[in-house]
């Protein structure tokens, strides 16, 4: 199946209807509903920067992850979604004026980094799940380093977002969700890493900071889980 051809001029196009459909009538919705039915509730939402580009990294252990940190923020986000749900015209245009623009996971995808660069630079937020696909358990799996490489291209901070609880509501291999509690904490900004005169990074650098991210989540992770009642990872078990 092709992939929809999106360009990143389309994407902010449409993107300022989603910024008002999603802001004002979807996210206010779903901040009711999931607030209900998960008993869900936000801290720390003040680290979220109001205005500027910001790249939004959160823990990934449900589908339910990017609709609550999209309820939760207090600012309309952007998404990566993986190419297979733009399907048809008008999935497509549903997704995209969600915010949502396509990425082939199998492949070095620079259609989507590029889209995902004019979101930052256009001053915008960014959601990018840091460990890729959904995981399970506690321990928050070794990062992938395109958290690290857009927030060094387009020199944004990154927000650490641990959301405890959604596997026990709706982790792999549960189709419907749960009625479970659910925490969402947002984390301190985190400062991108430095560029040389060139605008390059090293791969060092770019390992050193998703290590230093992957620590920062499996903290934030921990204490939210532990809050909820869930095993934490314990570090005398094996990577």
């Amino acid at each position: 199946m092709n992939q929809p051809e999106l360009r990143p001029e389309d994407l902010e196009a449409r993107g300022r209807l989603a910024g008002v459909v999603f802001h004002f009538f979807v996210q206010r919705l779903a901040r009711a509903v999931f607030g209900a039915y998960f008993r869900c509730y936000t801290r720390g939402r003040r680290y979220l920067p109001r205005t500027g580009g910001v790249i939004i990294a959160p823990t990934h252990r449900s589908n339910l992850d990017t609709l609550l940190v999209g309820a939760s923020a207090g600012r309309p986000p952007r998404y990566f979604a993986k190419s297979g749900l733009f399907r048809g015209p008008i999935t497509t245009r549903l997704l995209v004026t969600m915010g949502a623009f396509p990425v082939r996971r199998e492949m070095v995808d620079r259609s989507a980094l590029k889209a995902a660069l004019t979101v930052l630079e256009a001053d915008k937020a960014l959601v990018v799940f840091p460990e890729g696909e959904r995981k399970s358990g506690p321990r928050i799996s070794p990062l992938l380093d395109g958290v690290a490489w857009l927030a060094a291209k387009a020199q944004v901070p990154v927000v650490p977002v641990a959301v405890g609880g959604t596997e026990r509501a709706m982790g792999i291999g549960i189709r419907l969700p749960r009625p479970r509690t659910v925490r969402i904490v947002w984390g301190e900004p985190v400062t991108p890493p430095e560029t040389d005169e060139r605008g390059r990074v090293s791969r060092e650098a770019l390992a050193q900071f998703s290590a230093e991210l992957r620590e920062v989540l499996q903290a934030m992770f921990d204490s939210v889980q532990q809050e909820l009642g869930i095993p934490v990872w314990d570090p005398d078990d094996s990577e």
